[in-house]
């Protein structure tokens, strides 16, 4: 017999969190948006730019695709975090998004990174890693 429903159980969408809205994680102090995205507010801006600059679509679902500041965001906190950090259920409680939002962010972020690449990966000095690993 064929389900009628995409889900064994009730889907629930969870509601917008705070972290949702760009203007909430731009008033976040510089050290606070370091440890979450770790990179600077201003990096993270110009990364920002360059991927929505860039015309891939991404999105291939009729459902609206999240900010990609919000993605990236969700996307640097995983990849910067190792061990319990980079767990699903974490982030995915910070952000009030499921697991599969999370990878699929990822693997998003991931793309368009590689495209480019060239452009916005740089391997930090040796004063930057200092400054960086005091804040983080």
């Amino acid at each position: 017999m064929i389900k009628s429903q995409r889900y064994i159980n009730p889907h629930r969408r969870y509601p917008s969190h705070y972290m949702y809205k760009m203007s909430d994680l731009q008033k976040l102090s510089s050290g606070k948006s370091q440890q979450l995205c770790r990179t600077t507010l201003e990096s993270f801006e110009k990364l920002v730019a360059q991927i929505q600059a860039d015309k891939t679509p991404q999105n291939s679902s009729q459902n609206k695709q999240h900010n990609p500041a919000i993605q990236l965001a969700v996307a640097l906190l995983r990849l910067g975090s190792n061990g319990n950090g980079a767990d699903l259920g974490k982030i995915g409680m910070l952000f009030r998004i499921s697991h599969g939002a999370i990878v699929l962010y990822n693997q998003r972020v991931i793309q368009i990174l590689m495209k480019l690449k060239r452009k916005v990966i740089v391997w930090p000095t040796i004063e930057q890693q200092t400054e960086l690993s005091q804040v983080m």
